[in-house]
């Protein structure tokens, strides 16, 4: 055991990193390739942020976006207006 967690195991508390990937997740209507692009990272390491964050908390996603925006550790800027 170190640092108060067994080996292999994740701690329940997510990363700044992992939550920034939320957010553009959130903020780009729910695709992975979007959030990827707005955070500067590949979409394979979206997903494993994404599914980190799912593993540490063993919440799904959606109830990671009700949590968090309930906790206030969730903020998302809100969405650009497109005009079509």
């Amino acid at each position: 055991m170190r640092d108060g967690y067994l080996r292999g195991t994740l701690p329940r508390t997510p990363t700044a990193r992992q939550v920034d990937v939320l957010a553009a997740f959130v903020a780009s209507g729910g695709s992975v390739a979007d959030a990827a692009a707005r955070v500067g990272v590949r979409p394979s390491t979206a997903k494993r942020h994404l599914a980190d964050l799912r593993a540490r908390t063993g919440l799904s996603t959606e109830q990671l976006i009700y949590v968090g925006r309930a906790a206030g550790w969730l903020v998302v800027d809100a969405l650009p207006k497109i005009s079509l």
